[in-house]
């Protein structure tokens, strides 16, 4: 088959184990599909500004599908071509059940991460993710006294929320409360950690609106992934790759499995069928 885009998931597909950076390999074979016309498209559950660093230099990879398809973007010119998120009085609705609690989040709005100042002065307090220090290093999040108040006064809706550490006796609360509001889809069940999107977003919008600005139709799109974020793509494309490291019924839908991540599976499958 001719593949004319790659769409390539980071976490457990092309990141190596520290969830940070590309393995030199799978980085040459990227460049080289470049090189021939492929398109890559991130898709991923990262927002826009916490990219890998090294995708975010890589000036040929335009076009991002980002916070798992609730925005598409063209990184050149700042152009948002589809986004499914939360309206500024939902986003105040869904912030005000954890905010003021002392509770590490990340909430993902307008292509940055939003945290509660104070949270974001102390973070030494708190449980950053070992992969996020990079980021709240260079000091992109962006901190605000009040989440909810913040987001209704300036109009912005959020695209995802992602709390860490949150203590035992607060997490079924938490939890609960936000899946009462009917306005969310829960990745994971209660626990220590809390990750949530828009209760309507779906992928394979996101997948449409941006390759039909492209011109290409699923069957000329390859797609790596190694979750259950990734399946929708991986079944519907022209070919469909998990990772070795994907659960089994992830690895059912696709057409090929390539290695792990840790194998460089991704570079492994761009060789095999691109290059």
């Amino acid at each position: 088959m001719d593949i004319k885009a790659i769409l390539l998931d980071f976490d457990g597909t092309a990141l190596q184990k520290d969830q940070v950076y590309i393995s030199v390999r799978t980085m040459y074979a990227i460049r080289k599909a470049m090189e021939k016309g492929v398109i890559i498209i991130p898709s991923t559950g990262r927002v826009e500004d916490m990219q890998p660093p090294q995708i975010e230099a890589e000036p040929g990879i335009r076009y991002w599908i980002t916070s798992g398809g609730s925005r598409v973007v063209d990184h050149q010119t700042g152009e948002v071509i589809y986004q499914c998120i939360w309206t500024p009085e939902e986003s105040a609705r869904l912030c005000r059940i954890f905010e003021g609690q002392r509770i590490y989040s990340e909430i993902a709005a307008a292509g940055k991460i939003f945290m509660e100042k104070e949270v974001a002065d102390h973070l030494e307090r708190y449980p950053v993710p070992s992969h996020h220090v990079w980021f709240v290093e260079l000091g992109r999040q962006i901190a605000v006294e009040s989440l909810a108040e913040h987001f209704l006064k300036n109009g912005i809706g959020m695209e995802k929320i992602n709390i860490y550490g949150v203590p035992a006796e607060k997490q079924q609360s938490i939890y609960q409360s936000l899946e009462e509001t009917g306005l969310v889809h829960m990745t994971d069940p209660a626990g220590v950690n809390i990750q949530c999107f828009p209760v309507h977003l779906d992928r394979t919008k996101a997948m449409d609106a941006l390759l039909k600005k492209l011109g290409i139709g699923m069957e000329e799109v390859m797609s790596i992934g190694d979750s259950g974020m990734d399946a929708s793509a991986i079944k519907a494309s022209g070919l469909g790759v998990a990772m070795g490291n994907a659960p089994g019924w992830v690895k059912e839908q696709a057409d090929y499995v390539t290695l792990s991540n840790e194998e460089d599976g991704v570079a492994a499958a761009i060789e095999k069928f691109v290059l």
